[in-house]
């Protein structure tokens, strides 16, 4: 048995940014006055690893990017890892934390020197001096990074959830007037907190010439687009795309797997259904085996060993001659390979004169049946054509004699791959199936984003039956965070 991919030449080399061509994202949803940014947006302070917000200050080509200053415990630190241990200390989302400093100072972007000393604009309200003693205590950018951090988590937000307001009287649910005259109703403590540390809507419906919260919503937008990924559960087998590298990853028992080879990407997987995410997504994942080499080839290691790529990537030794000839494979098709990148493969049980069908294969009955044959020796019925066509493309069948089939063991009826997109024809039901259950698709923007109408596959009832229900999509983001209830500082900031 073999499948029918065949390469004529080796070539393995390395994904870079620009292989591909995002689509833009959908619109994102107009600006809310009441609510401007999520929790996830406020107080998930696990989006951006010290690596991942130093490449954000690179991209963005401010003068951060290449800063350094002594942090608040004394020792030098770059100004990414200030950033990240503000935001760790507090448990304030560093993404906030680099928006929060472009609203105020724009040194995201900018190289104005002068600013540094008061990148968040804590402690310099619309009348106050900087040369005044009690603002020049948050003179710094450790002060300013860590002490804006500070001050929404002890202060505001603990204020919030122990059911109080804001030191300025911001609390969800009650009307409050702007300081450009606007009536917000704060639907979330996120939202309460920012105009409490800046009481201004700004131009998306307040007053034209200030940044206020407006600005705040538009450089979340712009800095990261896919934030709202984060809120999503994606299902095994996804590919995820990361927007700032150009990285892809597939998803596969909750870690992420680097393809690192573009033929691996191109013959083995639809392209069409990588998912651009923003790296805050892809740092939420543990880091799985790379995957080199495309899966269903055969390579011979430097030593002369010949090896088959099996369906997870994995390397399988191939013992004999005659399980060589039995895998159906030509010796031309076999591609060299060094030994160092052999090694980098995830090694699997070996191919030996026993296997029959080392990666299984599908075979037929007296009556014309087709069932899939396992390694394990089990027979599974395929009880659909829409199965056949999904998992089995290309595959040849190969008919056996009965005693075959009495030899073997009876397994479970076969299901739909993990990422496979399904419905029932006349229903209006569209699944994804994630670890062999099936999970209802809750909007089409989300079905676009795992591969769009296109790629459902229609099949029968009693197929989709063998599917257990699976979980919803959007994660609780209900989080426990520390919440130490400590003195407000009143901080009233226009567009700096």
């Amino acid at each position: 048995m073999r499948h029918s991919t065949q390469l004529a030449k080796r070539t393995l080399f390395v994904l870079v940014l620009g292989i591909f061509t995002l689509s833009a994202s959908a619109a994102q949803a107009a600006f809310n006055p009441n609510k401007v940014i999520s929790k996830a947006d406020l107080e998930d302070y696990n989006t951006m690893s010290v690596t991942a917000i130093q490449n954000f200050l690179q991209k963005q080509g401010g003068i951060l990017k290449n800063y350094q200053t002594k942090d608040v415990d004394g020792a030098n630190r770059s100004a990414a890892e200030i950033i990240y241990n503000a935001a760790y200390r507090h448990q304030i989302n560093p993404q906030y934390l680099l928006v929060r400093i472009q609203t105020e100072s724009s040194l995201v972007t900018g190289s104005n020197a002068n600013l540094i000393p008061w990148a968040t604009g804590l402690g310099v309200c619309d009348s106050c001096s900087k040369s005044n003693p009690k603002v020049l205590k948050y003179k710094g950018f450790a002060k300013q990074v860590d002490g804006s951090a500070d001050l929404m988590r002890n202060g505001y937000l603990a204020a919030l959830y122990s059911g109080g307001s804001t030191v300025s009287g911001w609390k969800v649910g009650v009307p409050k007037t702007s300081s450009d005259g606007v009536t917000i109703i704060p639907q979330n403590n996120a939202t309460a907190a920012l105009y409490t540390y800046t009481p201004w809507v700004g131009y998306h419906g307040g007053n034209s010439s200030v940044g206020g919260n407006s600005l705040v919503f538009d450089l979340f937008k712009r800095f990261f687009p896919n934030r709202a990924s984060l809120d999503i559960d994606y299902p095994n087998s996804s590919l995820l795309q990361d927007v700032h590298t150009g990285a892809v990853y597939k998803l596969e028992g909750g870690k992420l797997r680097p393809i690192t080879s573009y033929t691996a990407l191109l013959i083995n997987y639809d392209t069409n259904r990588i998912i651009p995410v923003d790296s805050s997504v892809i740092n939420r994942y543990e880091e799985g085996s790379v995957i080199a080499v495309p899966k269903f080839i055969l390579v011979q290691d430097e030593n002369g060993g010949i090896h088959l790529i099996d369906k997870r990537h994995k390397r399988r030794a191939i013992t004999s001659r005659e399980s060589f000839y039995n895998l159906g494979y030509n010796p031309e098709e076999v591609l060299p390979i060094t030994n160092a990148e052999l090694a980098s493969i995830p090694e699997g049980a070996p191919i030996t004169d026993a296997d029959r069908y080392p990666i299984g294969g599908l075979v037929q009955n007296t009556t014309g049946a087709v069932m899939y044959y396992d390694q394990n020796n089990e027979v599974h019925e395929i009880w659909d054509r829409s199965i056949m066509e999904t998992r089995f493309k290309g595959f040849v069948v190969h008919p056996e004699s009965e005693s075959f089939f009495a030899n073997a063991n009876s397994g479970d009826p076969i299901i739909f791959e993990d990422g496979t997109l399904v419905k029932i024809p006349y229903r209006d039901t569209i699944y994804v199936i994630d670890n062999g259950r099936k999970r209802a698709v809750p909007s089409t923007k989300m079905l676009n984003k795992l591969g769009g109408f296109e790629s459902v596959v229609e099949t029968t009832k009693p197929v989709l039956q063998l599917h257990e229900t699976g979980r919803d999509f959007v994660k609780n983001s209900n989080k426990k965070k520390k919440s130490k209830k400590k003195k407000g500082k009143k901080k009233t900031k226009k567009k700096s």
